[in-house]
Order: C-alpha cells, then sequence, then structure tokens
C-alpha cells in the first residue's frame, strides 16, 4: 500500500494545495490584522503561517521515506514520516498556539480600543475560509478514498490512521474553519459593543485550539515512533492465517509492527509440523508469506523463525 500511495502522488497534492491556500490566507490575515488592529485577526495569521511551516514538514517527511534502505537502516526510512510529522506538530503548538494566547493576555493588558471591520477584514476572513474549505475537501477526498479500501467510516479512519498526512491536514483544515469563524464572530461582537474584549477572547479561544489540535495530532505519532502495533482485529486476522496453515503445528509468539505509514512488518516465531521435510517446510513458509501479503497489503515484510521448541516443554 505504501509503495503505490507513493506512486499516486496524492499525499503530495493534498500537502501543496495545502500549503499554497495557508500561504495566501496568512499574507491575508496578517494585513487584515494590522489594519483593523483585531488581535483575532493576528492570531489567525500566526496559525495560517504555522500550517505552512506544517507542511514543510509534511513534505520533507514524504521526500524523506522514500530513501531506500541502507546498512544504517536495514528496514527503510519510513518512520521519517512520523518523526516529521510529530515535529510538524510541535510547530503548530509553539507558532500558532502560544502567539495566538500571547497576542491576546497582550490585549488584555492594554487600554480598550476598538476594532475596525471595514470590507477588507470581511473580504480576508471569506477567503480565508474558502481557501481552508478547498485544502479541507482535498484532504477529505484523499481520506474517503483510503478509508474505503479499509471499509471504515471517514472519521474512525482518520482518527486511526497511520498515514499522518491526511490526518494532519484534515484535522489543521478544520481547526482553520473554526478559527475563522470564531474570529469573524470575536470582530462582530467587538463592532458592536466598541470594545476590543470579544476579539481578545477570540484570539484566546484560537490559541486553545491550536494547542488542543496540536497535541492530538502529536499522541498517536508519539506511538507509530516508539513502536505500534497492528490493532487487535487486524492481529486476529494475521494469526488465524498462520494457525490455519496446515505446515506450522504451533505460533508460539506473533508480532506486527509498524515500520512507516501503512506498512508493517510481522515476525512470528513457530513450531513447523513434524511431517515436512526442510524442501517441503521451505516451499510451505514463502506460500505463507505471499498469503500474509495478499491477505493484508499492509504487511511489508515477514520474518517467521521455526524452531522445534515446545511451550512449557523444560529446559535441561
Amino acid at each position: 500500500i505504501a509503495l503505490r500511495r507513493a506512486a499516486e502522488g496524492e499525499s503530495a497534492r493534498t500537502v501543496v494545495i495545502a500549503f499554497v491556500a495557508n500561504i495566501i490566507i496568512a499574507i491575508a490575515k496578517l494585513i487584515a490584522g494590522i489594519t483593523s488592529g483585531s488581535t483575532g485577526m493576528l492570531a489567525e495569521a500566526a496559525h495560517s503561517a504555522a500550517d505552512s511551516v506544517n507542511e514543510v514538514f509534511l513534505a520533507v517527511g514524504l521526500r524523506r521515506e522514500q530513501a531506500p534502505p541502507d546498512e544504517t537502516h536495514p528496514l527503510g526510512h519510513g518512520r521519517e514520516r512520523f518523526l516529521w510529522s510529530f515535529m510538524a506538530a510541535i510547530s503548530s503548538f509553539l507558532i500558532g498556539g502560544c502567539v495566538s494566547i500571547a497576542l491576546a493576555v497582550a490585549d488584555f493588558k492594554l487600554t480598550q480600543h476598538s476594532v475596525s471591520d471595514g470590507p477588507a477584514v470581511w473580504i480576508v476572513l471569506a477567503v480565508s475560509f474558502a481557501a481552508d474549505r478547498v485544502s479541507w475537501l482535498q484532504g477529505m477526498r484523499q481520506a474517503r478514498a483510503q478509508a474505503k479500501e479499509y471499509g471504515l467510516p471517514v472519521w474512525r479512519y482518520i482518527l486511526r490512521s497511520s498515514d499522518p498526512v491526511v490526518r494532519a491536514v484534515v484535522v489543521e483544515d478544520s481547526a482553520g474553519l473554526i478559527g475563522v469563524l470564531l474570529v469573524a464572530v470575536g470582530v462582530f461582537l467587538s463592532r458592536i459593543y466598541g470594545t476590543n474584549l470579544p476579539d481578545s477572547i477570540a484570539s484566546l479561544l484560537v490559541g486553545l485550539l491550536l494547542a488542543a489540535t496540536a497535541f492530538g495530532l502529536a499522541r498517536p505519532l508519539a506511538d507509530f515512533l516508539v513502536g505500534r502495533s497492528l490493532r487487535d482485529p487486524q492481529l486476529a486476522q494475521l494469526s488465524a492465517i498462520m494457525k490455519a496453515d496446515k505446515a506450522i503445528e504451533e505460533v508460539l509468539s506473533l508480532r506486527a509492527t509498524y515500520s512507516g505509514p501503512e506498512e508493517v512488518i510481522v515476525m512470528a516465531k513457530v513450531r513447523p509440523s513434524p511431517k515436512l521435510n526442510i524442501e517441503q517446510l521451505t516451499r510451505a513458509m514463502d506460500d505463507l508469506d505471499h498469503r500474509i501479503r495478499h491477505a493484508m497489503p499492509l504487511v511489508a515484510d515477514v520474518f517467521i523463525d521455526v524452531t522445534a521448541h515446545r511451550e512449557g516443554k523444560d529446559k535441561s
């Protein structure tokens, strides 16, 4: 699956669309925030800038994972996408969350002032919402296609997927759409009441939203970096395939760990049937390898340790 995804280039298109959208709206929000005096707009500019940096990190991860295995990295560089996506989540927290919260706190300390809600502010908010929606739709289109392959509802797939690009783009763009709505409400209320307080509260909420989003994206990536196993239903399917093989008398241990997005390494220790000779056993293990890969396209490599050890047998 991982090789096919790379050949299709869908993740790269999703990242490029998100990057272009975020660069454009970050500049527009910054200009609108400076001219209107809206802290919420400045917070949203920081939000879009953070998302732009995130797309750069995601692109680096897509590039680095394609490096072939070498002596230092015999299993390839697939986990680099988890690493760069984790760094993207940290940058979102620092650039977007912390800056937005700092802007709000600083504005709370200043003398209350009015916030301009001229046409430029609403045009920028409308364009920002439209640009984020275009990027969100691209991410959702990719997520729906991939979720269909696994037979999962799209949001369940997004939350569980080992593909960090799809999850990052969809979640970040969802936060972007919510952030634009928060700032719009803040600017509107500031205009009605003639004070910057609602706008500052909107900036604070945007910062908290970004911090929560960053944590939500980083947490599952930590599991994949450490070495996350396949989920129980998939492990049960894998175990059933091995136990059903007539060449195997007993499965002593079974491990299946992600070596990269949508890429799993299977390691098993089995006791073979005593009726098989070496040649028959070799063919049987090759056939088992092919059956596992056919039934579970996530599997990239299969390593089977054949032993005569019996569980529970006393050691001399």
